[in-house]
């Protein structure tokens, strides 16, 4: 496993983990360890629905709060760019590791290692422009 690909991993287990929140509901930005590995890439055929609900990674505006400050003392920084928000998305709804990414203005066009492509809708929950966190809000097929 390339060292981009270990270090997209982890930051999206740890998103998936953190937007898991604490008991009393407040978002957490603790790094925890990675789950284990899917056995197999996931299939993603629209009859299938992703391995996560979006919006991805934060699910409330209290969620997008803690990410933001978690992005602002220097975590997770992939959440600044959309093109690696998709790539993380991706491979944790689909198991896609190698997915070609294509932005466009607030979608991204995601085709998968089989071809298979998705159309997401990506947009700021909060601060606009340069230093925002970007989610995902919306997954289609293409």
């Amino acid at each position: 496993m390339t060292l981009r690909r270990l270090l997209v991993t982890t930051a999206t287990a740890c998103v998936l983990l953190a937007g898991c929140g604490s008991p009393t509901g407040s978002p957490t930005a603790a790094v925890d360890p990675a789950p284990p590995a899917p056995s197999g890439p996931a299939s993603a055929g629209p009859a299938v629905p992703p391995a996560v609900a979006v919006p991805w990674p934060a699910r409330s505006a209290a969620e997008s709060v803690g990410l933001q400050e978690s992005v602002d003392d220097g975590a997770q920084p992939w959440l600044l760019d959309p093109a690696e928000l998709a790539r993380s998305y991706v491979a944790a709804a689909y198991g896609w590791d190698d997915a070609t990414v294509t932005a466009g203005e607030g979608t991204i066009d995601v085709t998968g290692p089989d071809g298979t492509r998705r159309v997401l809708t990506v947009a700021q929950p909060g601060r606009a422009g340069e230093g925002g966190i970007w989610v995902v809000t919306a997954d289609e097929a293409a």
